[in-house]
């Protein structure tokens, strides 16, 4: 892992996954990425950092915390709607917002409860060393 300034959020190579063994024998390569973000910013504490990352969550761990937290939020969008009076018209078209969202949040709700709502996976392989030093050159 290569970090300026030595936080977690600018963490610019991490690779999950990877043994004691290949990190190892490419070692030099890991000391090469670090070599250039430092000549590229000179001015920023470039740390190259090996060890075993702990408390990042990957695979049906991360899925399983994600669908907790969108149906936490599904849950209490829910009774939000539910607790919010309904300034209704002459022609109810308030009402009919209202219901459209209750109905939007229910089925999201249950597509999640069954497992069945597309959740973003959290990526096990991010590089943005390219990126960094391709906005320097």
């Amino acid at each position: 892992m290569v970090n300026y300034y030595n936080h977690a959020e600018t963490t610019v190579y991490y690779r999950s996954g990877m043994t004691p063994d290949f990190v190892g024998r490419w070692h030099w390569y890991f000391d090469y990425l670090a070599a250039r973000l430092k000549v590229a910013y000179p001015r920023r504490n470039v740390v190259l950092t090996r060890a075993a990352q702990e408390g990042i969550m990957l695979g049906k761990e991360w899925h399983e915390y994600r669908r907790g937290v969108m149906l936490r939020t599904c849950r209490k969008k829910l009774t939000e709607l539910a607790a919010m009076p309904v300034e209704d018209d002459l022609f109810g078209f308030g009402r009919s917002e209202r219901d459209a969202k209750v109905a939007k949040w229910t089925a999201k709700l249950e597509a999640l409860e069954a497992d069945t709502y597309p959740i973003p996976e959290s990526p096990e392989y991010l590089n943005r060393m390219k990126e960094f030093l391709a906005n320097k050159e």
